[in-house]
């Protein structure tokens, strides 16, 4: 999350910034692709409402979910500044955007100092997110990689953001839903987190906060 100004704020700037009416909208249908890998980058998107998963495929033929562009969210930034996308956009819901053009966007960071270094602070942001989720994917066993992204994503009554699926949580730690769930019923048993209701948890104590912070990578149960 920016912490100098909100992302629509940021855009709304940025935009100001281009030539009147260089910003376009988008409206995407669940499953439609915005771009594949190996494109030529469009520009700076901002999601006004939706979901967009970003996937990224191996030279083996895995297909990696390397992001989940949510309401109010930039997505595939650094491609701006790339000769071609590194991964696929796919609308994961009813999704929509803003397309603000490559060139028209890189003009206007350089025209504005103050906006290139909002810019700048986002992505750096964004890196230490991805660094997290590596870190995150390297805790064994499973129930504690489980444990520590809960406790990365609750608030300080245990529960989630209302937007956070449990599949979305199963992708960012490269795990099935099933076995995402059978780590949730042992750390339910444990007495660490509730299910309120379907497809939701919630985190009981500070512990289980304290716990996901002592996990490092390649524990032991």
């Amino acid at each position: 999350m920016m912490t100098i100004m909100s992302l629509p704020g940021f855009f709304d700037r940025l935009e100001q910034a281009c030539p009147a009416g260089s910003a376009r909208t988008i409206a995407l249908e669940p499953g439609q692709v915005l771009f594949r890998q190996g494109d030529d980058p469009p520009g700076l998107l901002f999601l006004t409402d939706g979901q967009v998963e970003l996937v990224r495929h191996t030279d083996a033929g895995r297909r990696v979910r390397i992001h989940t562009a949510r309401k109010d969210e930039t997505f595939a930034e650094a491609s701006i500044f790339a000769d071609h996308c590194h991964c696929d956009a796919v609308a994961a819901a009813p999704s929509n955007l803003r397309l603000l053009p490559r060139r028209l966007a890189l003009r206007a960071f350089e025209a504005r100092p103050d906006l290139a270094n909002v810019f700048s602070l986002h992505l750096a942001q964004s890196l230490m997110k991805a660094r997290r989720l590596l870190e995150l994917r390297a805790i064994t066993p499973l129930t504690e990689r489980a444990l520590a992204r809960l406790s990365d994503l609750a608030d300080a009554e245990g529960a989630l953001p209302p937007e956070m699926s449990l599949m979305s949580i199963a992708a960012d730690l490269d795990v099935t839903a099933p076995a995402l769930y059978r780590a949730i019923a042992v750390l339910e048993q444990r007495g660490q987190l509730t299910r309120p209701e379907r497809g939701r948890v919630r985190l009981l104590s500070d512990q289980s906060h304290q716990t996901a912070q002592s996990a490092k990578p390649g524990g032991r149960s």
